[in-house]
């Protein structure tokens, strides 16, 4: 297993970090960044598996409003990097997060998220420690369905999960309308309506619903970049231990 911290690999700056921005934004996610697009992928760092969203790019985008309902995560996991958590008015995101259990007495997380962000800027969150075994829900409501829109007429244009290669990565496009659910559980092997876009992007970017359990022993070429090397974690962790498939309801 390599790669930074998954905070700071995210490389969250404000005023009061070193090094400081006015952004308000992650600089460490900043290659995988796209104009008006936001981007979704799981990490592998040295304190376990994480989720990571990227809403818009550094520099570029217009800004916007999105609001995430993710419903199911493992109860052990918690929220590390907040973007944007600081004290001030212009700060309007809402952080909502609570724990409870089902009639069978397991213990389950849920968060409701609102963003909205200025042009140039971005924003997001990293949720750490989703562990071996866990499938979770994302409720998207982007643009003007965001609890949040009247604060910016900023509009994103596509919703992408992230895989493969951090140099040239596999973007699958989601959805915007539809809830995503992200299962540690092997693929089904039959095509159902639900599976149709997932296998069509699996026969292009390869495996990536195998179970068994990433190696902790693969070795990292010295003349690697720190980059590459937080990529490779990531890579592993995804390669290992997600299938991915979009919900239709």
């Amino acid at each position: 297993m390599s790669g930074l911290p998954v905070k700071q690999f995210y490389d969250y700056r404000t005023p009061k970090t070193n090094p400081s921005s006015h952004k308000y934004a992650s600089f460490g996610s900043e290659e995988l960044q796209r104009k008006n697009t936001s981007i979704l992928f799981l990490y592998e760092g040295p304190n376990g598996l994480s989720l990571v969203a990227v809403h818009d790019k550094i520099d570029a985008g217009d800004g916007g409003a999105v609001t995430f309902r993710v419903t199911n995560l493992p109860a052990k996991g918690k929220l590390v990097v907040k973007d944007d958590s600081y004290n001030s008015s212009t700060n309007l995101d809402t952080w909502d997060y609570s724990k409870n259990r089902n009639w069978k007495g397991k213990e389950s997380a849920s968060a409701n998220i609102s963003w909205a962000w200025d042009s140039g800027s971005s924003d997001g969150f990293v949720y750490r420690g989703l562990g071996n075994q866990f499938e979770f829900t994302i409720y998207p409501q982007f643009n003007e369905n965001a609890i949040l829109s009247d604060e910016n007429n900023g509009k994103l244009k596509q919703w992408e999960f992230l895989s493969g290669n951090m140099n040239d990565p596999s973007r699958t496009k989601l959805d915007m309308t539809k809830p995503v659910t992200i299962s540690s559980k092997p693929c089904q092997q039959e095509t159902t309506p639900q599976q149709t876009a997932r296998n069509t992007k699996e026969k292009d970017r390869g495996k990536h619903t195998t179970s068994s359990k990433p190696s902790t022993n693969q070795k990292i070429n010295k003349d690697q970049s720190i980059f590459d090397q937080i990529w490779n974690g990531f890579v592993s962790a995804l390669e290992s231990l997600v299938s991915f498939f979009t919900s239709l309801f």
